[in-house]
């Protein structure tokens, strides 16, 4: 099997493909634009919701009212930027899983697996459900683990183990429901081992990166795709052409 860092250029050698530059920003964009509209039509009522609930918070008698105040506005306006972060992160990636991946598949594929089979094992309604299975387990989790925040690069850690988690939950499905069988896919999915996850976590820093974050859900699923059918070949006795 490719190593991981082989993964990484190859999947960096097609993101400047034409076809893929032309979706490369949708997924982030796409989510911006969502939960950009929901906060400015919902967002005071949000931030009305955030100050009743931090209200309770214990503030200094010498602060006066007016300062308390405000030091309750700023920190409703930040957790409601904490609890947004993660809302546009699962939605950039969720639209790449269930828009874009069938192109990214269809292309590294195309140049890379051209004779590889193709047996269906998944599909659209999988990965739906396989999405939806994701995304609820990593919200529980991340908000059972928002107290370690507090903790500096403790925190951090928690942070981007949970991201590789749902990372590789998410597209080895994707990478794979075309081409493998459902027997191949299933055992697949559960063989990755370290080299997956840490593919998922080296990947998964790209969102710390500014600029670099918008294009991560695309580079993402360029790179699972390569980790998928490098493995599906691989144990089918098959070359990379």
């Amino acid at each position: 099997m490719a190593s991981v860092f082989e993964i990484l250029r190859r999947a960096a050698a097609d993101l400047l493909l034409p076809r893929v530059l032309s979706v490369m920003f949708l997924p982030m964009l796409g989510a911006l634009t969502l939960w950009g509209g929901l906060a400015w039509w919902f967002g005071a009522g949000w931030l009305a919701g955030l100050e009743v609930f931090v209200s309770g918070a214990p503030m200094p008698d010498w602060l006066g009212v007016s300062l308390s105040g405000w030091l309750l506005g700023f920190a409703s306006f930040m957790l409601l930027g904490v609890l947004l972060l993660p809302a546009i992160y699962l939605t950039a990636m969720l639209i790449t899983s269930l828009v874009f991946m069938p192109l990214l598949v269809g292309i590294v594929a195309q140049r890379h697996y051209p004779s590889l089979a193709r047996l269906e094992g998944g599909g659209f309604s999988g990965s739906l459900a396989n999405g939806l299975y994701a995304m609820l387990v990593y919200l529980a989790l991340w908000l059972i683990t928002l107290p370690f925040w507090l903790l500096g690069p403790f925190g951090v850690a928690i942070s981007v183990l949970l991201n590789a988690w749902l990372n590789q939950r998410l597209f080895v499905y994707d990478a794979l429901s075309e081409h493998a069988s459902a027997a191949e896919l299933q055992q697949l999915r559960r063989a990755g081992g370290w080299p997956l996850y840490a593919l998922a976590a080296l990947l998964g820093l790209l969102y710390y990166i500014p600029l670099l974050n918008f294009f991560a859900p695309v580079y993402m699923g360029l790179a699972f795709t390569h980790y998928g059918l490098d493995k599906l070949a691989q144990s089918r006795g098959e070359l990379l052409k």
